[in-house]
């Protein structure tokens, strides 16, 4: 999942550490293009970088020298340094068309410091987080360990799947709802992998919502958007459907996790605040002031 800070051009001193280097190196390892505007990108990082789950990491590929961009892994941390991102054309597609459309094994990324907290809610459910938190991170004030509700609007899959794996292996995991959205069906590009999840994991129920159930063309469901055990894909955002699902007044009682572009974060936030959840318990990364709402429509599902 790319992360809505505009591009910025080689600043060492935005990524500066107190405690070594100030960049990591990794080589990728494999490339699938999962839809025509969408890569899954896994790198191999000799030195694992420290993050926690939910973060973001600042990349620099020899494709866009010069230029930062965040993602958010898929994977957990882990001592073989394997890291797996989830990249989308946006923005016109300057910096990240190069990283789908042209990216080989091989080449080279640079990575920064690790950005963001939105994995700390996990700290609530038994997680031996470190106390002392890495550059870029807060403390959230711990909840009472509450169920959990996860919207995912395209690519911002990809810290929550990241979440969902480190919270699999929780003394006591807490009960999981992920909502899935995207545009059509051939859009929801790591089906396979989420439902391949919730079968090895009874604490986690998946529920698919596409605006639209006709693909067009090129975006007709393949291997990984697709799997013989999914549920049909309800019909609307992920936002309304999230509510739907929780009509009976239990959004109050969840602790919601959002992932996605900047205008999906700010209308699904409205949605479910309007619709009874707990705004306190409400987490996602921060949103640009300059990043309006548009209402819960197709900013959801990039």
């Amino acid at each position: 999942m790319e992360h809505t800070r505009r591009p910025t051009h080689d600043t060492p001193e935005r990524h500066a550490r107190t405690d070594g280097p100030a960049t990591f190196t990794g080589r990728v390892l494999e490339v699938q293009r999962r839809t025509r505007d969408i890569a899954v990108i896994r790198v191999h990082c000799p030195e694992p970088i420290p993050f926690t789950v939910g973060q973001h990491i600042p990349i620099r590929s020899p494709l866009a020298p010069g230029t930062w961009r965040d993602y958010s892994p898929a994977l957990p941390p882990n001592p073989e340094g394997l890291l797996e991102f989830h990249v989308r054309i946006v923005d016109g597609g300057a910096e990240s068309r190069p990283l789908v459309a042209t990216s080989r094994p091989g080449d080279e990324w640079t990575f920064g410091t690790p950005r963001g907290s939105l994995g700390d809610v996990l700290r609530a459910y038994g997680t031996e987080l470190d106390d002392d938190p890495a550059p870029g991170r807060h403390h959230l004030p711990a909840p009472d360990p509450r169920d959990i509700l996860m919207i995912a609007g395209g690519t911002g899959l990809a810290p929550l799947r990241a979440i969902l794996l480190e919270a699999a292996d929780l003394p006591a995991p807490p009960k999981i709802d992920l909502v899935y959205g995207a545009r059509t069906p051939g859009a929801l590009y790591d089906l396979r992998t989420v439902i391949e999840m919730s079968r090895n994991l009874p604490n986690l129920t998946v529920t698919t919502a596409v605006e639209k159930r006709d693909d067009a063309p090129l975006t007709r469901p393949g291997p990984y958007s697709s799997h013989p055990a999914a549920p049909m894909p309800r019909l609307g955002v992920a936002a309304d459907v999230a509510v739907r699902l929780h009509r009976d007044g239990g959004l109050a009682g969840k602790t919601v996790l959002i992932a996605g572009r900047g205008e999906m974060i700010e209308a699904t936030r409205e949605r479910l605040v309007a619709a009874g959840a707990d705004p306190r318990f409400i987490h996602h990364d921060p949103v640009a002031k300059t990043t309006a709402s548009r209402g819960a429509g197709r900013a959801d599902l990039d």
